[in-house]
């Protein structure tokens, strides 16, 4: 379980590498495992997992599953900060059934409604 200091690293690093970042796979699995954290590495991995999302597609399933994992927490301040997953992820047959089970998942409060609907493509 990552902490918010090797949250902040990967970030780093995937960060300063922008076209390459795709070769820094394991500093991206370094930000999804934040989801495993406490409420400071979840809200970290939940704004820095759409950041990268593009350059790692053979991740997708484990980035979604992660965020999804973030939509269900019990702490709404989590919650909120997957709203900016939706519109990054891309419409291929891959990510089509995820995003019919997310939409339902992310409202479970209102303030989350106002998130998801703000963010909508």
């Amino acid at each position: 379980m990552p902490t918010v200091e090797e949250l902040y690293r990967n970030y780093g690093i995937l960060a300063d590498a922008t076209e390459t970042a795709g070769q820094h796979k394991d500093a991206y699995q370094v930000i999804l495992d934040g989801v495993k954290g406490g409420a400071k590495e979840k809200r970290l991995a939940a704004q820095f997992i759409p950041k990268f999302f593009k350059h790692f597609p053979e991740l997708a399933d484990s980035a979604i599953n992660a965020q999804l994992d973030l939509c269900e927490d019990e702490d709404v301040s989590v919650r909120a900060g997957t709203g900016n997953f939706y519109p990054v992820m891309n419409y291929s047959v891959n990510v089509v059934a995820a995003q019919i089970g997310f939409s339902p998942v992310l409202l479970k409060s209102k303030k989350n409604i106002f998130f998801f609907f703000r963010n909508a493509p």
